[in-house]
């Protein structure tokens, strides 16, 4: 089943999570990655940071309170991997590569500061915080259930503006398909010597390593009315 066939029904829970979070008090973040997507599969078993390749994402959250958020991330970018790189000797006489395994991901998860971060620029602005959520994979000729991801990662954040948020993470993806690489499941051509050319019982990762910058749009806050106590306090006195 191809991913066009699935998209009707992730979008229809992506715009009721939209809906839901737009309905309630403005409070979100809005802004764009620039960071680099690497692979982890058959190719590349062990090296967490390998054949980087230019990544953008877009991003939405919604914030709840000081700790929680829920986000939206759209991402686009692109997958590659060569035999040769690796001194196994196995992958030399394979000598197999790839270098356009297109990623587009929507996801929706939630987001946890461990700090307390408000829009006081000059305090409660820096917090290490974690993400996990479910996302939508494109890839071409794939079963429904191998165009779902797992998002699950790390990051720093520091309010450099009450208004600007800047941001680093790595957000690793665990899929349900072993297509990332596009390497066959059986012996193909040249290859018949050996018995298996891909890993068929393991599945595919890839991450996303970035730097972000969010822009905040939150309602204007209410005055603390102890302000107003005080005046009245001094007037009385007088």
């Amino acid at each position: 089943m191809k991913f066009c066939k699935i998209s009707p029904l992730f979008f229809m829970f992506v715009f009721f999570c939209n809906t839901t979070i737009l309905a309630q008090h403005k409070d979100f973040d809005v802004g764009i990655l620039l960071g680099t997507s690497q692979y982890n599969g058959d190719i590349n078993l062990t090296r967490a940071y390998y054949s980087p390749q230019p990544t953008i994402a877009g991003i939405f959250k919604k914030n709840y309170n000081p700790h929680y958020s829920l986000r939206l991330c759209a991402t686009l970018g692109n997958l590659k991997a060569e035999d040769e790189n690796f001194d196994n000797s196995y992958q030399q006489n394979r000598n197999y590569y790839f270098d356009n395994t297109k990623i587009m991901e929507f996801s929706c998860g939630v987001e946890f500061n461990f700090f307390e971060i408000t829009e006081d620029a000059k305090t409660h602005n820096f917090s290490p915080y974690v993400t996990f959520g479910l996302g939508a994979l494109y890839m071409e000729n794939s079963k429904w259930f191998e165009a779902i991801d797992i998002p699950m990662g790390i990051g720093l954040k520091y309010k450099v503006h009450p208004r600007l948020e800047l941001r680093g993470e790595w957000v690793f993806r665990k899929t349900f398909s072993d297509r990332l690489d596009q390497l066959a499941d059986a012996p193909i051509d040249g290859y018949q010597q050996y018995k298996q050319i891909s890993f068929q019982r393991t599945k595919d990762w890839f991450s996303v390593l970035g730097i972000s910058l969010l822009m905040n749009f939150s309602d204007s806050k209410v005055p603390c009315h102890i302000y107003d106590l005080r005046v009245y306090n001094t007037k009385k006195k007088r």
